[in-house]
């Protein structure tokens, strides 16, 4: 497999959008994180393309953004994406939004390539490290549950219990906190049905597939909202720092 950044191959923007659009639940494309757009325009640079045969078999996506460790961290992934620019006027981070494996090429230590780089290209880009806001890709079967406990599971064997937060967590990453309002979905119940094949005849709060909390429903105002929780980790670039 060939790691190369989408400015050496802009002709693959459109893979790398169909790609990212094929990855995540449908409703998550309708979320509130603006500019979204711009990581395969303005940031062409910072998005990883992974090529076999020339083919887009994955990727990962980043954005620089200004930050340092001892600050605030953003609420939202909105507050990273929307004003994101570069050059940075002061030090910062690479964010990393999303790491996109097509299904065939998953469990062979694809993500771990990407995050590898990821710290690779915040190095080269003279960054001081990937901040991560780690979607976990197992709290779905643990939707009722808060983000707090459920990073706390672990298996028989001592190690977390969710693969991608125990990737960060042995790759070297450090537990920063949680967003519990990352991104927030709100649509018509039509809508909701469609991208979840449920049915809602009352209002509450309803699990739904891939949805890492619960969608709240209000019948009455014909309206369901979710909000997403997530998990930041940080990578630095220099482990003294």
């Amino acid at each position: 497999m060939d790691l190369v950044t989408l400015d050496r191959m802009p002709e693959t923007s459109g893979a790398l959008k169909e790609l990212n659009d094929s990855t995540w639940p449908e409703f998550l494309l309708r979320s509130d994180i603006r500019n979204w757009s711009s990581i395969y325009t303005r940031f062409q640079g910072f998005q990883i393309l992974v090529l076999e045969h020339n083919a887009l078999v994955a990727a990962g996506l980043t954005v620089p953004f200004e930050w340092t460790p001892g600050r605030s961290l953003p609420s939202t992934i909105d507050e990273v994406v929307y004003p994101a620019h570069w050059p940075l006027k002061t030090d910062g981070v690479l964010c990393a939004l999303g790491v996109l494996v097509r299904p065939m090429y998953r469990r062979r230590g694809t993500s771990q390539k990407i995050l590898s780089e990821m710290r690779s290209l915040s190095t080269a880009k003279g960054l001081r490290g990937v901040l991560a806001p780690v979607r976990p890709n197992r709290k779905h079967e643990f939707a009722e549950e808060s983000i707090e406990a459920y990073a706390e599971r672990r298996d028989d064997k001592g190690r977390l219990l969710d693969p991608w937060l125990r990737v960060h967590e042995e790759m070297g990453g450090e537990r920063m906190g949680f967003m519990h309002e990352s991104l927030t979905v709100t649509a018509s119940i039509q809508d909701w049905e469609k991208w979840t094949g449920m049915r809602f005849s009352t209002s509450g709060s309803y699990s739904i597939p891939d949805g890492l909390a619960p969608v709240s429903i209000d019948l009455e105002k014909d309206q369901g909202t979710y909000r997403e929780p997530n998990v930041w980790y940080f990578h630095r670039s220099n482990p003294d720092d």
